[in-house]
């Protein structure tokens, strides 16, 4: 498990939806939606609203925020040096790195579950990770705040959405699955009383 990318796209991710959209996330929406593009590109939507799908979808068309010009020169360079995004010599065009696409795809996952309509369903995540592994414990944790449960004790988190399925793969894939239990329920005593914790 890549702790220290995992770690970047999570906190990007809450970033973006939680502070809104930045130089390096104004590049990596763009690029996304447009496989590549000159840095004049860049320069010449930022100070309005450049239709980028997901871009829209989170902020909405009247409230996509300006993008100062010198904060997309310097993240440029420095999501170069990240292996975010890779420059064609010769066309003098940007494009996402495989990483690069990793971290959108990310974004783009969890701000999608995040939409969807509740199924009236309850997602209770229980947990007993060893301290060895705390590193793990640590991780999901913030996993599933980004995914905005809430605790309701030690180690017991509940929230409205479904884990992410690359959640789930990375849990099974590290073998995780024996500390791990996920249960969906219909039905739960105090309802009122968590509906109104996990609308806060």
């Amino acid at each position: 498990m890549k702790y220290s990318f995992q770690q970047k796209k999570r906190s990007a991710t809450y970033k973006l939806f939680n502070k809104g959209i930045d130089a390096t996330s104004h590049i990596l929406l763009a690029l996304y939606e447009n496989t590549q593009m000159a840095r004049e590109g860049f320069l010449k939507n930022c100070p309005q609203y450049p239709g980028f799908g997901l871009a829209r979808a989170v902020f909405g068309k009247e409230s996509y925020p300006q993008v100062k010009k010198e904060a997309i020169r310097t993240d440029l360079s420095r999501l170069q040096k990240e292996g975010l995004i890779k420059k064609d010599p010769k066309q003098k065009v940007y494009s996402l790195t495989d990483k690069g696409k990793e971290l959108v795809n990310y974004i783009e996952n969890r701000f999608l579950i995040l939409q969807e309509l509740w199924d009236k369903k309850f997602r209770i995540v229980i947990f007993d990770v060893p301290e060895k592994k705390r590193y793990w414990r640590d991780f999901l944790k913030k996993e599933l705040e980004l995914m905005q449960f809430q605790q309701l004790q030690k180690s017991v988190y509940i929230g409205k959405f479904p884990l992410p399925v690359s959640l789930i793969k990375e849990i099974e894939a590290d073998g995780m699955g024996k500390f791990i239990y996920i249960f969906t329920v219909e039905n739960i005593d105090r309802q009122d009383e968590i509906l109104k914790m996990l609308s806060e």
